[in-house]
């Protein structure tokens, strides 16, 4: 009992830490969140649960979620809290969760929901089509944000680039179904984040960016997709100079 009432103080922390960081505070957050007593997996796997999931609701400050993260994971007394299991570190229970929502399929999450549906009756039929509706906008919307997570923590040194790139490559796979749209939206908004480091690296970032703008041709793309491509394309152009000066001055408002 006095186990569980420790933990429920401690998330409860951590949830007025996550919910109200920001570009002023996020240092002095990041070192108190480090000195929180965390013993047990249930522990450390709810508190990365709580950062995870506001990283991707707050899609304006994933780059204050990230850095907080990249700190925590740098912090080998935070990375490695379970002392007596050496597997399980923060940054592979937040890898972890990162995995989970990439490669969640959008049909059987679907099918899935159909299915309960169909079994609750508390659900008018007349709601039905406004529920699948939401459930499209949430699922696009969150597997946007957490490819904007994912670029963030590999900016800051806290997802490995083997990882990204498999990210990049699955993502570049021309398949025919009605989520292609949000895959090519998905790419476009890792790459905006990786190309400068990716640009610096034997990968062949050229190849990928013409492959992207060859797809323009494609009559049924959206114009919000068209035009991250074109981003894109005149980022890789510049030599990505537009998104250094912005890590430059980033980097001088980081205590």
């Amino acid at each position: 009992m006095e186990q569980k009432n420790n933990s429920d103080q401690v998330l409860n922390t951590v949830r007025s830490i996550v919910y109200h960081l920001n570009d002023v505070n996020w240092v002095k957050m990041t070192q108190k969140m480090m000195a929180l007593p965390i013993n047990n997996v249930k522990l450390l796997d709810d508190i990365t649960n709580i950062i995870f999931d506001r990283a991707l609701k707050r899609q304006n400050y994933t780059h204050i979620y990230s850095q907080m993260c990249a700190r925590l994971i740098n912090d080998s007394k935070f990375n490695n809290l379970i002392a007596t299991d050496t597997e399980i570190t923060f940054q592979k229970v937040l890898l972890k969760k990162c995995h989970d929502v990439f490669y969640s399929n959008y049909q059987e999450e679907l099918n899935k929901l159909k299915d309960t549906m169909k079994n609750d009756n508390m659900v008018p039929k007349k709601c039905l089509s406004g529920v699948l509706n939401n459930f499209l906008f949430d699922f696009q919307k969150k597997s946007i944000c957490n490819c904007r997570f994912i670029g963030e923590l590999f900016k800051n040194g806290a997802f490995p680039e083997k990882y990204i790139l498999k990210c990049i490559g699955d993502l570049g796979k021309e398949k025919n179904d009605n989520n292609y749209e949000l895959q090519m939206h998905c790419l476009c908004i890792i790459l905006q984040s990786v190309g400068l480091i990716l640009s610096k690296t034997s990968y062949d970032l050229n190849k990928k960016i013409n492959k992207l703008v060859s797809s323009m041709e494609n009559h049924g793309m959206s114009s919000t997709l068209k035009c991250l491509i074109k981003k894109l394309k005149i980022m890789n152009s510049k030599g990505w100079m537009d998104e250094a000066m912005r890590v430059i001055v980033l980097s001088f408002k980081i205590v």
